[in-house]
């Protein structure tokens, strides 16, 4: 693992620990495995990618303990075709889903800001600037069928 990700991940150890959370080894493997993929997961991708090092780490494990790290605000979730995929949320980010692949797109955070302020002054809303899901169709699907 990279610099960047051991100290994203001590990061993110601190903060669970500093909410009065436990930090165990499901946690840190996990949390481990999505910062080293940089996208988003499924469960049973998160699963796959954690057995060869943590082979007593059972797919229910994993699917727990990430409700547990999206209930702790660490990871996130994206719907996607009948199947949640997680993503750290430790660094703001939106995303694009396609609609007819299924492909996915991270937006930075920067890049929706000034659209979230001029919603807020028209409505009223103060919005969580975490998490927005913006679905179209991606470039390759566009060129396929336009």
């Amino acid at each position: 693992m990279a610099v960047h990700q051991h100290e994203r991940l001590a990061a993110v150890r601190e903060r669970v620990r500093a909410g009065g959370r436990r930090w165990t080894i499901a946690k840190g493997a996990i949390v481990e495995a999505l910062i080293g993929h940089g996208g988003h997961l499924s469960v049973q991708e998160v699963h796959d990618e954690i057995t060869t090092r943590f082979p007593q780490i059972d797919r229910s494990t994993v699917h727990r303990v990430l409700l547990t790290l999206a209930d702790e605000h660490v990871v996130h979730v994206l719907g996607r075709q009948g199947e949640a995929r997680y993503g750290m949320a430790d660094q703001p980010h939106h995303h694009a889903v396609c609609a007819r692949c299924g492909h996915e797109a991270e937006i930075p955070a920067s890049a929706v800001a000034p659209a979230l302020a001029t919603a807020a002054e028209a409505t009223g809303f103060a919005f969580d600037s975490v998490g927005i899901t913006l679905t179209g169709i991606c470039g390759d699907c566009r060129q396929q069928h336009p």
